[in-house]
């Protein structure tokens, strides 16, 4: 109680504690309490008040979702309900660039619908006009977990009622004289969306499909479509709607092709499966492609084809992607070939690649683990971005904790040479310099 009176936190985190003790009537009215004092409250949230909150709201959730739902589910329900609403007003008043306090509010979302299953003979047609009040009402993602963990509580039912209120709204649409035109997040797209989601809870890829086509442009779904009907073995079906789907970012055309070699493997169409994984492979040098394509080969044929994807790779335009692809296979001989040879190519902006490339080699191949690190060091000081010179300096000492295993042989610059030249090239750059020599 002391330490309390400092503490303001402390001091309603005891409050809290005494209330249980004395019931779930005493519980209920402080959270209200708290709840009501941050929804009232209209002052901007600062970045250092940001996180002390969230773990006051995640204390509060905690306190709903345990001591209180165990004594008196309504009132739990009641006071989730009134957590969830406070999204707007926090958010409002703050910049949540870490997360916290969505992650706080959308497990809260989920808690609700958790709690609805422990109220005494719950109506499911009720509830579904709850769930669908909540998402109107939902500005900031909070309620993402909420139809999922209300499931149990809606029941066949309730699922039903909620479906024919989302087609309701979406028949009483005007429909738009340009089907190709963005529909609002409040329109017909919105609609679609939570009907794309009560269609998963049920496991209805029917559903989903229509859920989809009734959004307008299924086709931007199709890979979501393929993935649902190959799980319901529906794999022919799976591959007419990935013939469908416009051409996207290389990421989702990767997904695409997983997904179609997953289609032709359940159709047994193995040699098509192959042959994707193999073409997929060679435009991404992707290992999840290359590994299932060198298993399934006979005899000693994947040995033969492993050499040919490691020749490939070698000789790939993007030298970055050649390297990480080389040295995490591993094939660290052909990596260290590769850098000796095109190291002056490898965009030193890459850090993301070529520092864990420069540290695998760094044991056997000292001398590519060197030009790696001097590559990466040299793009940050040619672009002067102050903010990497720390970066730039441990590539700087790693390169001197390798220099007694460098080879003397011609035109390789040992490490003073090395250094002399930074000195020439970049002697203005004295945050580099002071922060070099600071940590020798």
């Amino acid at each position: 109680m002391v330490q309390a009176k400092d503490d303001a936190a402390l001091a309603r985190t005891l409050r809290l504690a005494l209330a249980g003790t004395d019931g779930a009537g005493r519980l209920a009215t402080e959270v209200e309490k708290r709840l009501r004092t941050i929804g009232r409250s209209r002052g901007f949230i600062e970045w250092d008040k940001v996180r002390p909150l969230a773990r006051e709201l995640d204390s509060l959730r905690e306190t709903i979702a345990g001591p209180l739902a165990k004594t008196d589910p309504r009132a739990a329900v009641a006071q989730m309900r009134l957590l969830l609403g406070l999204a707007d007003n926090v958010f409002e008043r703050s910049d949540d660039g870490s997360g916290m306090l969505g992650e706080v509010f959308r497990q809260a979302g989920a808690e609700l619908g958790r709690l609805w299953a422990l109220l005494p003979q719950p109506d499911p047609v009720a509830l579904a006009g709850e769930v669908l009040a909540l998402w109107d009402a939902d500005g900031y993602g909070e309620t993402d977990r909420l139809l999922e963990a209300a499931g149990p509580a809606l029941g066949p039912e309730g699922r039903a009622e909620l479906r024919r209120l989302l087609e309701a709204r979406l028949a009483a649409l005007p429909r738009s004289r340009k089907p190709d035109a963005f529909e609002s997040w409040h329109g017909r797209g919105q609609i679609a969306f939570r009907l794309r989601d009560l269609a998963d809870l049920e496991g209805d890829v029917d559903a989903y499909i229509a859920a989809a086509e009734a959004g307008g442009r299924a086709e931007n779904f199709a890979s979501d479509i393929a993935e649902r009907l190959i799980a319901h073995g529906r794999s022919g079906e799976a591959l007419a709607w990935l013939d469908r789907a416009p051409e996207r970012h290389e990421g989702e055309e990767v997904r695409q092709a997983d997904l179609r070699i997953a289609a032709f493997d359940a159709l047994g169409r193995h040699e098509e499966a192959q042959a994707l994984r193999w073409e997929a492979f060679r435009r991404w040098l992707t290992p999840q492609h290359l590994r299932p394509y060198l298993r399934a080969l006979p005899g000693f044929d994947d040995m033969e084809a492993e050499d040919r994807a490691v020749a490939h790779a070698m000789a790939h335009p993007d030298r970055n992607l050649a390297l990480s692809f080389l040295a995490g296979w591993p094939n660290l001989g052909a990596a260290d070939r590769l850098v000796r040879a095109h190291h002056g190519e490898m965009d030193g902006r890459d850090y993301g690649r070529l520092r864990p490339a420069a540290e695998a080699l760094a044991e056997r191949y000292p001398a590519a683990a060197t030009l790696l690190h001097r590559t990466l060091a040299e793009d940050v000081l040619r672009r002067a971005s102050s903010r990497q010179y720390p970066y730039a300096v441990r590539d700087v000492q790693a390169c001197a904790g390798l220099a007694p295993l460098l080879p003397a042989e011609p035109g390789f610059e040992n490490h003073d040479v090395f250094l002399a030249r930074l000195r020439r090239e970049h002697g203005r750059k004295a945050g580099f310099w002071a922060l070099l020599e600071s940590r020798g």
